[in-house]
């Protein structure tokens, strides 16, 4: 079985990577591998849990946060394997998804990408499968419609999580890809900082040819946004605009950037009241 590459991306992640690594060292594998932690700036101690307690695995840090793209593609450039294994540092695999995974791929030579099935800390299902982003489903997220059971079902389709099946986009939390697809349409875009990322490198290696299939039988537990929930609601926001503002430019018309742009700019409201509730609440009152 070819050789997989393990790349985890860290940024401030000391709470969650122990049982990610552990998740995957933890198994008696089948195939070789090689893992690559890319720090972006860690505050909190990670390189140093990850130094002491895997000492075998290969660490790269950055002075600063430079994003997940370029993250990615540091450990990319070095890495060995006939398959790349992208995890995040909030998941943890459950029994051998990654065996499953690279068995499948050895049998399927057209798939170039396969997701397996992610679920929430309770065992439910994320809803990893959409279609590439369109101008509709793009406003109710920016507007936060998308949680309502009148609009949900227009962002995420009602697909079986079930069912072995190729699709358009998958999460990118937890992705096993061929190297050749990296060989065929090039890295990420480092244009993107956070978010969007993997939705343009998939839609790049789809229009090259290659296979999206998302796989259930084998499954990831992935503990949503832990990072990225230390961020301010308005910073997250921007930074999701300016992805989201140029995977439009990169990929579609020009009539639908101008329709985006005012509900980008509607998208900070709501992106506001979650951050002033969030100050109230941390706010402590002393009663005299």
């Amino acid at each position: 079985m070819g050789k997989v590459s393990v790349i985890i991306v860290t940024w401030n992640s000391a709470l969650t990577i122990q049982k990610c690594l552990n998740s995957i060292l933890g198994l008696k594998n089948k195939w070789d591998e090689d893992i690559f932690v890319v720090d972006n700036a860690s505050s909190d101690g990670t390189v140093e849990l990850v130094a002491k307690e895997f000492p075998q695995i290969m660490i790269f840090c950055n002075k600063k946060n430079l994003g997940f793209s370029v993250a990615n593609n540091t450990a990319l450039k070095k890495v060995a394997g006939e398959y790349v294994f992208l995890l995040n540092p909030d998941a943890q695999l459950v029994g051998d998804a990654l065996a499953k995974m690279a068995q499948f791929m050895e049998k399927n030579k057209e798939v170039g990408i396969l997701g397996p099935k992610l679920l929430n800390a309770d065992g439910s299902i994320q809803k990893e499968m959409t279609p590439f982003p369109g101008l509709l489903d793009q406003i109710l997220i920016l507007l936060k419609l998308h949680r309502l059971p009148l609009f949900k079902r227009l962002v995420y389709p009602n697909y079986d999580y079930d069912k072995t099946q190729e699709v358009e986009h998958l999460m990118g939390s937890a992705l096993l890809i061929r190297r050749e697809v990296f060989d065929k349409v090039g890295f990420f875009d480092e244009n993107f900082f956070l978010w969007f990322e993997e939705t343009d490198f998939e839609k790049r290696a789809k229009e090259a040819g290659f296979k999206i299939v998302y796989f259930p039988k084998a499954a990831v537990r992935h503990i949503r946004s832990a990072s990225i929930k230390k961020i301010s609601p308005l910073k997250r926001q921007a930074i999701w605009n300016k992805s989201l503002r140029y995977y439009f430019k990169k990929h579609k018309p020009r009539w639908e950037q101008v329709i985006l742009e005012p509900f980008i700019l509607l998208s900070y409201l709501p992106a506001f009241v979650r951050w002033f509730l969030a100050r109230l609440k941390q706010t402590k009152f002393i009663e005299v």
